[in-house]
């Protein structure tokens, strides 16, 4: 459960001073482009990546000791039979929806220092967001930003999630959404980050279109989150006019809202329960 004023007031420093806090990935970084060419006042970029093969085996690992090798294993099978059978279309989607070079060329146009690193809670990580002398983090990350992290932001830590929270948190909303039979509830939201797992306070929500035979609950999600990084710059351009904005706090979180991975047995179930996406 959060707790939140009703709403989020502009800092006394205009415009704010963003720094963006992304994964390295296709769908972070246009979150970043998006901020950038939307005039939004970004001071620093920092790209958080674990991607050898030993931090790899390392997750997995950590991963098989918390939810059972059994589990694990029935996941991982699940995301290759979902790639198999969506991995090409999905790819044609994801390029008809972002330019990935013209994002590239956004951020290095901007001038804006970029930091790499494998935490954001690392001393020296910290050290250099710090210096950026922050007033609002926007979040596009598959990391945790923990509490030492969020402190830093004088006004606002802005994160969105490709789902209707609170009532679809964590991995694969779209898919879940979907093998429950809740159209209706595949969509994104923005909200203010708290000690919680996509339960803080909620700027924007809506629903995403389902184009039938097009959408794959990837590119469902993938949809989500472009116009999640929209109404972040929206948000942001809106503090930076002197706007206070409203939120609706999340009073309740759902008993068994938060899901994972699917295996590959809940593949198979989504395949039999529902047609609305591939």
């Amino acid at each position: 459960m959060s707790s939140s004023p009703d709403l989020l007031h502009p800092g006394a420093r205009r415009p704010h001073r963003v720094v963006v806090l992304i994964s390295d990935e296709v769908m972070p970084r246009h979150t970043g482009a998006v901020l950038v060419r939307a005039g939004v006042h970004v001071v620093g970029l920092v790209i958080c990546g674990r991607e050898s093969f030993l931090e790899r085996l390392q997750f997995v690992t950590r991963w098989a000791r918390r939810h059972g090798a059994f589990t694990t294993f029935g996941q991982i099978l699940g995301r290759l039979v979902d790639r198999s059978a969506n991995g090409t279309r999905d790819e044609r989607v994801l390029h008809a929806l972002v330019d990935p070079a013209a994002d590239e060329t956004s951020i290095r146009s901007a001038g804006f220092p970029v930091y790499r690193t494998d935490s954001y809670s690392r001393p020296d990580t910290l050290a250099a967001i710090r210096a950026l002398d922050p007033d609002v983090f926007v979040v596009h990350t598959k990391y945790i930003v923990g509490k030492s992290v969020r402190a830093l932001a004088r006004v606002a830590v802005i994160g969105g999630h490709p789902g209707v929270t609170p009532h679809y948190r964590g991995a694969y909303s779209p898919f879940w959404a979907l093998l429950h039979g809740r159209p209706d509830m595949v969509g994104y939201t923005v909200f203010l980050l708290d000690d919680g797992v996509d339960t803080g306070p909620i700027l924007y929500q809506d629903v995403v279109p389902i184009e039938h035979g097009v959408d794959s609950h990837l590119t469902l999600a993938w949809k989500g989150m472009i116009r999640q990084a929209e109404l972040q710059a929206s948000a942001i351009k809106r503090l930076d006019a002197g706007e206070s904005l409203p939120l609706r706090t999340v009073r309740e979180v759902p008993p068994d809202s938060y899901f994972g991975p699917p295996t590959l047995w809940d593949m198979v179930r989504y395949r039999r329960a529902q047609r609305t996406a591939r």
